[in-house]
């Protein structure tokens, strides 16, 4: 893909399914997710702000393009840089959510499946639409 505001857009919608789909299939396999996301600690989806919950995987897939168009050379491939950003992203946050609210393991463990998952794909999503070798103009856009 040429245009690398389309491919971060691009990157981001494909997490934000991602995860939609991750969640949806999740809640119907443990129905108490569901209950536990009913409770106070979270905004009520009929909330305004809670739209800016989709804004996440967008403003997530352009900092990963970006980062991939900065360091892709030293990648072996989409799936490597997705498995590294997968881990320095995911791990520490699983150690804050976990040890900083009262949710229980399999939330906070779903969270840090859903991160590695869509770093992951987001990864190969680049290599296969961002390419490994830089073209030469982008070198002058960034």
């Amino acid at each position: 893909m040429k245009n690398k505001y389309a491919l971060a857009i691009s990157v981001g919608i494909i997490m934000l399914i991602i995860s939609m789909a991750l969640s949806m299939l999740l809640t119907m396999t443990f129905p108490s997710l569901q209950a536990e996301y009913e409770t106070p600690a979270f905004r009520p989806w009929d909330d305004p702000l809670m739209s800016l919950f989709f804004l996440y995987p967008i403003v997530l897939g352009i900092v990963l393009t970006y980062l991939w168009f900065k360091t892709r050379s030293s990648w072996k491939n989409g799936l490597d840089f997705g498995i590294a950003f997968g881990i320095l992203m995911s791990v520490p946050m699983f150690i804050v959510n976990y040890s900083s609210f009262n949710f229980s393991l399999l939330m906070v463990g779903s969270w840090t499946v859903f991160g590695f998952i869509n770093v992951l794909v987001a990864g190969m999503v680049l290599e296969k639409l961002g390419g490994l070798t830089p073209p030469s103009f982008f070198h002058l856009l960034l």
